[in-house]
């Protein structure tokens, strides 16, 4: 269901979405998951979830190279729905993610990412190998 400026990742995730949503917005949660690799640690996680309240997220690979997302949330609704805008350290593009939470059965929630405003089809599915790497994480993260 992607196109060449959006991105959309469906996944279900064995938990409830209160539980998903704490992974999405708890600094603590954050760091058990958010990047890609196993190869890979999360040094800084700085979440301030409100709307109008920012973010920054510090992933760092085995060489000590370092690569940070950071933005403004725009929408929040506890347990269901976070909106937050998407940019890279090293780069002036700004794209937006909106995460969608909903049970589907008792302690499992579907979760849908979508992540829009890419330029090009290149850097969509370099963000789908990027989420597809965190969201499997996550999933792991949720049944520890």
């Amino acid at each position: 269901m992607s196109s060449a400026n959006t991105l959309v990742i469906t996944r279900i995730f064995p938990a409830p979405p209160d539980k998903v949503f704490a992974a999405w917005t708890r600094e603590e949660i954050i760091k058990t998951w958010f990047c890609p690799g196993d190869g890979m640690t999360i040094p800084t996680a700085e979440v301030d979830a409100r709307v109008g309240g920012n973010y920054r997220i510090v992933m760092q690979d085995k060489d000590g190279d370092t690569y940070s997302p950071s933005g403004t949330y725009e929408r929040i609704v506890e347990n269901k729905q976070l909106v937050f805008s998407w940019k890279w350290a090293d780069s002036e593009l700004v794209t937006r993610v909106t995460i969608d939470l909903k049970p589907v059965e008792k302690n499992q929630t579907e979760l849908t990412l979508t992540h829009e405003g890419f330029p090009e089809t290149t850097v969509r599915d370099k963000h789908n190998e990027g989420w597809d790497g965190c969201l499997s994480r996550l999933a792991t993260s949720l049944q520890a």
